[in-house]
């Protein structure tokens, strides 16, 4: 209550002391009757006046009340020296947080961009491209299979001809024989012409042959004694023996030819193998670069989302300090008044008018 009615009488002092009271005189005294306060302090200083009490009392009372103001300004500044180096602090911390949260933000957004994306993109080509090469490989193999398939039929076609064309030229050396050995007569001698004419006709495929069987043909037409026979049997021999060459030939083609397409089987097969299991490499990367993605993705999300916060943060303690600022101006600049209003009243009420002026009045009937 005893600080309550100094603070009062501090107040009335803002609104009516000053240093130049003691000229105001009496005009200062009704300025204070005209209010509850100002009534109040005149209430207290006319029973002062009338119970002639020190005025040493009074003056304590107003320097407990100075020291007391002082003392809070004091606490004032202090407090808000402690809370600006407090949101200094907090401030700076949050300038770094989102310092370093900008340059995550910035490395993630260029880790994606720059490393992640083109590396997918590459590596969504690669699987394509091996992709197709596997598809060729076996379109190759289909292809050539088939060819192989065909050109196989064709050595089994030739070795059918020449089996059955040196089938033909074994009949016709018979029935010379028989001929030479005179088993059969000249006068006979048509059937080894139509011998000769099937050996033409199983032998016309037959490059290699086909000049002997012609000069056969030739000899054929009108021999008639024994010696001729005998050129026509070593003639048909020799058209054998080429037969069994050609034939022998075309085997040893064909074996070659098979033990080539064997081994372009396994070249075409170990590409394949080759081209899957690097399509399941590249399957394996693509899947950990989509995962990184997508991680990196998230945590960019949520340092956007921490750096927004940080932002939100820095501003809500920049608006508190700024409002504790002007609360904290506020407050100063009426602990300023109040303890100038404290000291001149002090300086007033040591005063030589400060007794007359009251004595005047209370003659006068009072102060109120």
């Amino acid at each position: 209550m005893r600080k309550l009615s100094l603070l009062i009488l501090a107040l009335i002092y803002v609104n009516a002391i000053d240093p130049t009271m003691v000229q105001l005189g009496t005009a200062k005294l009704d300025e204070l009757n005209q209010s509850n306060l100002g009534k109040m302090i005149l209430e207290l200083a006319q029973t002062h006046a009338e119970m002639r009490g020190p005025l040493d009392d009074l003056v304590t009372a107003i320097g407990d009340l100075e020291n007391e103001l002082t003392a809070e300004l004091q606490q004032l500044d202090d407090d808000y020296t402690r809370s600006t180096n407090q949101h200094a602090a907090t401030q700076e911390n949050l300038d770094i947080q989102i310092g370093q949260t900008e340059i995550n933000i910035f490395n993630q957004k260029d880790f994606i961009d720059a490393i992640l994306l083109p590396s997918i993109d590459q590596t969504n080509s690669k699987i394509d491209r091996l992709n197709g090469y596997i598809n060729d490989n076996r379109d190759n193999l289909s292809k050539e299979t088939v060819n192989r398939q065909k050109q196989h039929q064709q050595f089994l076609d030739r070795v059918s001809e020449h089996q059955s064309a040196i089938s033909a030229v074994d009949e016709a050396i018979q029935l010379i024989n028989a001929l030479i050995n005179g088993n059969i007569s000249f006068a006979e001698k048509g059937t080894i012409n139509q011998a000769i004419e099937r050996i033409n006709t199983k032998t016309q495929k037959t490059n290699t042959v086909h000049p002997i069987v012609e000069a056969l043909m030739s000899l054929t037409q009108n021999f008639s004694d024994q010696e001729q026979a005998k050129k026509i049997r070593d003639l048909l021999s020799d058209t054998r023996n080429q037969l069994v060459a050609s034939l022998n030939q075309e085997t040893a083609d064909e074996n070659q030819i098979e033990q080539t397409w064997v081994e372009r089987q396994k070249t075409l097969n170990t590409e394949y193998q080759e081209f899957k299991r690097s399509v399941l490499e590249a399957t394996y990367v693509l899947a950990t670069y989509q995962s990184k993605l997508k991680s990196t993705r998230e945590a960019l999300a949520e340092n956007e989302n921490d750096l927004q916060n940080y932002k939100d943060s820095l501003q809500q303690d920049k608006d508190a300090q700024a409002q504790e600022t002007q609360i904290y101006n506020e407050l100063k600049s009426q602990y300023q008044i109040q303890l100038q209003t404290t000291r001149n009243a002090k300086e007033f009420v040591n005063s030589a008018e400060f007794s007359n002026v009251i004595r005047q009045k209370l003659n006068q009937g009072g102060l109120i």
